[in-house]
């Protein structure tokens, strides 16, 4: 689903195995067994995420040095 996307910043929402839900956007490094490795936060922040809890996502796309979500 997001391995096409690897390289790239997607806004996620996600629910956490404790059913907490979330919004961020992340820059994701790796997709591999259902796990997403990705960068978050402006300080890049490495953090792993289950292909099961995604519950939306879009790719963000840049033009002219600022950040647009498509």
């Amino acid at each position: 689903m997001l391995g096409k996307y690897i390289g790239q910043m997607v806004e996620l929402v996600y629910m956490d195995r404790a059913g907490h839900i979330t919004q961020r956007q992340i820059r994701i490094n790796s997709v591999r067994g259902g796990m997403i490795r990705a960068s978050a936060g402006k300080e890049g922040a490495p953090r792993t995420f289950l292909e099961q809890g995604i519950l939306a996502w879009r790719p963000v796309l840049h033009k002219e040095g600022k950040e647009e979500i498509c």
